[in-house]
Formats: structure tokens, C-alpha cells, sequence
């Protein structure tokens, strides 16, 4: 195709399209008379594709229990052996890797809160007093 070269199609404003032209042809993919029978079943095709059912998984799949890591690492396994056999959709493996990290997240802002809490009974029956600020902080040259 020359350089410069575009579709012939004119627009109802009397403008050119400015897409480039199908190789063989004068006009481009979307303006193309010979291939409209083509181009309109891609069309319907693609809306079909498109309105299709949410991937899930059976209503009898039964329920996991995430208490730890193990048990994440343990869903992860089996949804990625699931996912290489085709056994599940992909979308549904994609979405168990995604919430997963956020239950892996969940568990370890858990743990460290409960071990806070422990260390802060700790030092309280101690009678320790803590939340001091060992930085002074200053103004200024000159200023306090």
C-alpha cells in the first residue's frame, strides 16, 4: 500500500475515512462492500460472546476454610491444578489467586494485632510506661 493511501468510503459529511484500506482493496475493514456478510456475522459473533453467563462454580462445590497460610496455599494448589486441567474457567482461578492475597494479607495484619495486643498486656501488668519520644524536635535556626 502507497504511503498516504486511505479507505474511499465518503462519510455523510462528504469526508473520506481516513482508516487505511484493506490490502486488494480501495476500501478499509469496516467499509469494504465484499466483505459485509463477513464483517456482520463477526459483529453478531462478538455481541454473543460478549452477553455470555459469569463464570462460577457448581452450587455444590463445597466450602473452603482459610484459617492460615497453609490453607491458602493449599486452595491456591488445588485451583491451579483445576485451572491447567481445564477443570475450572481461568476468570475463576484469576479471581481465587486475587482474593486469596487479600485473605494472606488478612491473616498476617491478624497475627501481628494479636501479638501487639499480647506484648501491650505484657508490658502494662509491668507497669511500664511507654509512648515516649525520644526525638526533640526543634524549630528554626533560632526559633524553639
Amino acid at each position: 500500500m502507497p504511503a498516504g493511501e486511505q479507505c474511499r468510503y465518503l462519510k455523510p459529511d462528504g469526508s473520506r475515512c481516513r482508516a487505511h484500506p484493506r490490502l486488494g482493496s480501495k476500501f478499509c475493514y469496516f467499509h469494504c462492500p465484499a466483505i459485509a456478510a463477513d464483517r456482520d456475522a463477526a459483529r453478531k459473533a462478538g455481541g454473543v460472546a460478549r452477553s455470555r453467563r459469569a463464570a462460577v462454580l457448581p452450587a455444590d462445590t463445597p466450602d473452603k476454610v482459610l484459617n492460615s497460610a497453609a490453607d491458602v496455599g493449599r486452595l491456591l494448589a488445588d485451583t491451579i491444578s483445576q485451572a491447567l486441567l481445564g477443570e475450572i474457567d481461568a476468570r475463576i482461578a484469576n479471581n481465587v489467586g486475587y482474593l486469596a492475597s487479600i485473605v494472606l494479607k488478612t491473616i498476617d495484619r491478624t497475627a501481628v494485632e494479636q501479638r501487639l495486643a499480647r506484648l501491650e498486656k505484657i508490658v502494662a501488668s509491668q507497669g511500664v510506661i511507654t509512648y515516649s519520644c525520644p526525638i526533640e524536635i526543634v524549630g528554626r535556626q533560632g526559633q524553639q
